[in-house]
Protein backbone atom coordinates (compact mmCIF):
# COMPACT_ATOMS: atom_id res chain seq x y z
CA UNK A 1 0.00 0.00 0.00
CA UNK A 2 2.87 2.38 0.78
CA UNK A 3 4.30 1.93 -2.72
CA UNK A 4 0.90 2.49 -4.31
CA UNK A 5 0.13 5.61 -2.27
CA UNK A 6 3.60 6.94 -3.07
CA UNK A 7 2.80 6.63 -6.79
CA UNK A 8 -0.53 8.41 -6.26
CA UNK A 9 1.24 11.16 -4.33
CA UNK A 10 3.72 11.65 -7.17
CA UNK A 11 0.95 11.77 -9.78
CA UNK A 12 -1.06 14.30 -7.77
CA UNK A 13 1.98 16.48 -7.16
CA UNK A 14 2.50 16.70 -10.89
CA UNK A 15 -0.88 18.47 -11.16
CA UNK A 16 -0.51 21.21 -8.56
CA UNK A 17 0.92 24.72 -8.64
CA UNK A 18 2.58 24.46 -5.25
CA UNK A 19 2.85 21.93 -2.44
CA UNK A 20 2.93 23.07 1.19
CA UNK A 21 4.97 20.77 3.44
CA UNK A 22 5.48 20.75 7.20
CA UNK A 23 8.93 19.23 7.58
CA UNK A 24 12.24 18.85 5.78
CA UNK A 25 11.89 15.17 4.87
CA UNK A 26 8.58 15.86 3.08
CA UNK A 27 10.33 18.59 1.11
CA UNK A 28 13.15 16.24 0.19
CA UNK A 29 10.71 13.47 -0.79
CA UNK A 30 8.99 15.76 -3.30
CA UNK A 31 12.31 16.97 -4.70
CA UNK A 32 13.41 13.38 -5.21
CA UNK A 33 10.17 12.11 -6.77
CA UNK A 34 8.64 15.17 -8.47
CA UNK A 35 11.49 17.64 -9.10
CA UNK A 36 9.24 19.91 -11.16
CA UNK A 37 6.80 20.55 -8.29
CA UNK A 38 7.34 23.87 -6.44
CA UNK A 39 7.61 23.26 -2.69
CA UNK A 40 6.93 25.70 0.16
CA UNK A 41 7.85 24.98 3.77
CA UNK A 42 4.78 26.13 5.74
CA UNK A 43 3.82 24.83 9.16
CA UNK A 44 0.31 24.89 10.59
CA UNK A 45 0.15 27.57 13.27
CA UNK A 46 -0.38 27.31 17.01
CA UNK A 47 -2.71 29.57 19.01
CA UNK A 48 -0.14 31.71 20.82
CA UNK A 49 -2.87 33.52 22.77
CA UNK A 50 -4.28 30.31 24.23
CA UNK A 51 -0.88 28.68 24.79
CA UNK A 52 1.11 31.41 26.52
CA UNK A 53 3.62 31.76 29.38
CA UNK A 54 2.32 32.26 32.90
CA UNK A 55 3.41 34.95 35.32
CA UNK A 56 4.76 32.44 37.83
CA UNK A 57 5.61 28.81 37.04
CA UNK A 58 5.16 25.94 39.48
CA UNK A 59 7.81 23.78 37.73
CA UNK A 60 6.96 20.85 39.98
CA UNK A 61 6.43 18.36 37.15
CA UNK A 62 7.79 17.25 33.77
CA UNK A 63 5.09 17.14 31.11
CA UNK A 64 4.48 14.83 28.18
CA UNK A 65 1.34 15.08 26.04
CA UNK A 66 0.16 12.65 23.37
CA UNK A 67 -1.96 9.72 22.25
CA UNK A 68 -0.24 7.26 24.54
CA UNK A 69 -2.04 4.21 23.16
CA UNK A 70 -0.34 4.88 19.80
CA UNK A 71 2.86 2.77 19.70
CA UNK A 72 4.59 5.43 17.59
CA UNK A 73 4.59 7.73 20.63
CA UNK A 74 6.86 5.19 22.39
CA UNK A 75 5.68 6.05 25.89
CA UNK A 76 7.78 3.15 27.18
CA UNK A 77 10.87 5.12 26.21
CA UNK A 78 9.58 8.08 28.22
CA UNK A 79 9.06 5.86 31.27
CA UNK A 80 12.52 4.31 30.93
CA UNK A 81 14.15 7.73 30.46
CA UNK A 82 12.32 9.15 33.46
CA UNK A 83 13.39 6.19 35.58
CA UNK A 84 17.01 6.92 34.63
CA UNK A 85 16.44 10.59 35.42
CA UNK A 86 15.32 9.77 38.96
CA UNK A 87 18.65 8.02 39.46
CA UNK A 88 20.60 10.97 38.06
CA UNK A 89 18.51 13.56 39.93
CA UNK A 90 16.76 11.95 42.92
CA UNK A 91 14.84 15.18 43.57
CA UNK A 92 13.53 15.39 39.97
CA UNK A 93 9.90 16.54 39.75
CA UNK A 94 7.17 14.02 39.00
CA UNK A 95 6.27 13.02 35.45
CA UNK A 96 2.85 14.17 34.23
CA UNK A 97 1.31 12.28 31.29
CA UNK A 98 -1.65 14.11 29.71
CA UNK A 99 -3.64 12.64 26.84
CA UNK A 100 -7.03 11.60 25.54
CA UNK A 101 -6.55 8.08 26.86
CA UNK A 102 -4.39 6.25 29.37
CA UNK A 103 -1.30 4.28 28.28
CA UNK A 104 -1.74 0.58 27.61
CA UNK A 105 -1.68 -1.79 30.62
CA UNK A 106 1.82 -3.05 29.75
CA UNK A 107 3.15 0.49 30.23
CA UNK A 108 1.53 0.65 33.66
CA UNK A 109 3.13 -2.71 34.45
CA UNK A 110 6.52 -1.26 33.47
CA UNK A 111 5.99 1.68 35.82
CA UNK A 112 5.27 -0.72 38.70
CA UNK A 113 8.26 -2.90 37.84
CA UNK A 114 10.59 0.11 37.87
CA UNK A 115 9.20 1.22 41.23
CA UNK A 116 8.20 4.74 40.14
CA UNK A 117 4.41 4.46 40.38
CA UNK A 118 4.28 7.18 43.06
CA UNK A 119 6.25 9.60 40.83
CA UNK A 120 4.00 9.48 37.77
CA UNK A 121 0.62 11.16 37.38
CA UNK A 122 -1.76 10.51 34.47
CA UNK A 123 -4.32 13.08 33.35
CA UNK A 124 -6.90 11.63 30.97
CA UNK A 125 -9.09 13.59 28.54
CA UNK A 126 -7.99 17.01 29.81
CA UNK A 127 -9.80 20.14 28.64
CA UNK A 128 -8.18 22.79 26.47
CA UNK A 129 -7.89 25.18 29.42
CA UNK A 130 -6.39 22.53 31.67
CA UNK A 131 -3.89 21.55 28.99
CA UNK A 132 -2.78 25.16 28.55
CA UNK A 133 -2.33 25.43 32.33
CA UNK A 134 -0.19 22.29 32.40
CA UNK A 135 2.05 23.61 29.64
CA UNK A 136 2.47 26.94 31.46
CA UNK A 137 3.54 25.33 34.73
CA UNK A 138 5.77 22.46 33.62
CA UNK A 139 9.49 22.54 34.35
CA UNK A 140 10.06 21.11 30.88
CA UNK A 141 8.26 19.22 28.12
CA UNK A 142 9.52 15.89 26.75
CA UNK A 143 8.53 13.98 23.60
CA UNK A 144 9.66 10.37 23.13
CA UNK A 145 8.09 9.52 19.74
CA UNK A 146 9.56 7.20 17.13
CA UNK A 147 8.00 9.34 14.38
CA UNK A 148 6.17 12.65 14.08
CA UNK A 149 5.01 14.44 10.95
CA UNK A 150 5.45 17.69 12.86
CA UNK A 151 4.87 17.60 16.62
CA UNK A 152 2.21 20.21 17.44
CA UNK A 153 2.64 19.47 21.13
CA UNK A 154 6.16 20.89 20.86
CA UNK A 155 4.82 24.13 19.40
CA UNK A 156 2.21 24.32 22.17
CA UNK A 157 4.90 23.87 24.81
CA UNK A 158 7.19 26.42 23.17
CA UNK A 159 4.33 28.91 22.91
CA UNK A 160 3.87 28.45 26.66
CA UNK A 161 7.51 29.35 27.33
CA UNK A 162 8.34 25.78 28.36
CA UNK A 163 11.70 24.29 27.27
CA UNK A 164 11.42 21.13 25.17
CA UNK A 165 13.38 17.90 24.75
CA UNK A 166 12.43 15.66 21.83
CA UNK A 167 13.65 12.70 19.85
CA UNK A 168 14.82 13.32 16.28
CA UNK A 169 11.73 11.65 14.85
CA UNK A 170 10.99 13.61 11.66
CA UNK A 171 9.03 16.77 12.30
CA UNK A 172 10.76 18.08 15.45
CA UNK A 173 13.97 18.79 13.54
CA UNK A 174 12.03 21.40 11.55
CA UNK A 175 10.94 23.15 14.77
CA UNK A 176 13.84 22.81 17.21
CA UNK A 177 17.38 24.08 16.89
CA UNK A 178 19.36 21.68 19.10
CA UNK A 179 20.79 23.56 22.05
CA UNK A 180 18.95 26.76 21.12
CA UNK A 181 15.18 26.44 21.19
CA UNK A 182 15.30 22.94 22.69
CA UNK A 183 17.20 19.67 22.75
CA UNK A 184 17.07 16.80 20.24
CA UNK A 185 18.08 13.23 21.07
CA UNK A 186 18.34 10.02 19.01
CA UNK A 187 15.17 7.97 18.55
CA UNK A 188 14.91 5.16 21.09
CA UNK A 189 17.81 6.41 23.24
CA UNK A 190 16.60 6.50 26.87
CA UNK A 191 19.99 7.51 28.36
CA UNK A 192 20.26 10.48 25.98
CA UNK A 193 16.71 11.63 26.72
CA UNK A 194 17.31 11.33 30.46
CA UNK A 195 20.62 13.22 30.21
CA UNK A 196 19.05 16.17 28.40
CA UNK A 197 16.20 16.37 30.90
CA UNK A 198 18.82 16.34 33.67
CA UNK A 199 20.76 19.14 31.95
CA UNK A 200 17.70 21.38 31.96
CA UNK A 201 16.67 20.55 35.52
CA UNK A 202 20.16 21.30 36.84
CA UNK A 203 20.55 24.60 34.99
CA UNK A 204 17.63 26.93 35.72
CA UNK A 205 19.03 29.95 33.80
CA UNK A 206 19.46 27.85 30.65
CA UNK A 207 16.07 26.24 31.13
CA UNK A 208 14.35 29.60 31.36
CA UNK A 209 16.36 31.08 28.48
CA UNK A 210 15.41 28.13 26.28
CA UNK A 211 11.76 28.63 27.19
CA UNK A 212 11.95 32.31 26.23
CA UNK A 213 13.61 31.45 22.92
CA UNK A 214 10.88 28.93 22.15
CA UNK A 215 8.21 31.55 22.79
CA UNK A 216 10.04 34.07 20.59
CA UNK A 217 10.20 31.60 17.71
CA UNK A 218 6.51 30.80 17.99
CA UNK A 219 5.59 34.47 17.88
CA UNK A 220 7.88 35.06 14.91
CA UNK A 221 7.29 31.94 12.80
CA UNK A 222 4.76 29.50 14.22
CA UNK A 223 1.79 31.50 15.52
CA UNK A 224 -1.53 31.31 13.68
CA UNK A 225 -0.90 34.78 12.30
CA UNK A 226 2.63 34.06 11.08
CA UNK A 227 1.69 30.68 9.62
CA UNK A 228 -1.45 32.05 7.95
CA UNK A 229 0.52 34.87 6.33
CA UNK A 230 2.88 32.35 4.75
CA UNK A 231 0.00 30.47 3.14
CA UNK A 232 -1.85 33.61 2.05
CA UNK A 233 1.12 35.25 0.38
CA UNK A 234 1.58 32.22 -1.85
CA UNK A 235 -2.12 32.05 -2.65
CA UNK A 236 -2.00 35.76 -3.54
CA UNK A 237 0.99 35.12 -5.78
CA UNK A 238 -0.77 32.29 -7.59
CA UNK A 239 -4.04 34.16 -7.98
CA UNK A 240 -2.33 37.33 -9.14
CA UNK A 241 -0.27 35.84 -11.94
CA UNK A 242 0.12 38.30 -14.77
CA UNK A 243 -1.26 37.62 -18.21
CA UNK A 244 -4.30 35.74 -16.88
CA UNK A 245 -2.42 32.45 -16.67
CA UNK A 246 -4.90 29.85 -15.45
CA UNK A 247 -4.09 27.91 -12.31
CA UNK A 248 -4.09 24.16 -12.38
CA UNK A 249 -7.02 22.31 -10.88
CA UNK A 250 -5.38 21.91 -7.46
CA UNK A 251 -3.89 25.17 -6.29
CA UNK A 252 -2.04 23.66 -3.39
CA UNK A 253 -1.55 20.21 -1.92
CA UNK A 254 -0.59 19.99 1.75
CA UNK A 255 1.41 16.78 2.19
CA UNK A 256 0.34 15.25 5.50
CA UNK A 257 2.04 11.83 5.37
CA UNK A 258 3.79 10.79 8.55
CA UNK A 259 7.41 9.71 8.63
CA UNK A 260 7.92 6.04 7.92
Amino acid sequence: MTRRTARLDAEALGLVDVAFVENSWMKQWIRNHVPSCPVVFALPGVDADHFRPGTDRDEDFILSVGRFADPRKNIRLMIEAYHRLTRLVPAAPRLMLAGLTRPDPDVCDLVRTLGILDRIEIRENVSGEELARLYRNAALFALSSDEEGLGMVLLEAMASGTPVVSTRCGGPESIITDGGSGFLTPVGDAPALAARMRDLLMDAPRRHAMGREGRRLVEEKFSLQAAGHRFLEHYDELLGRSGGERLKTSTALPIARTAS
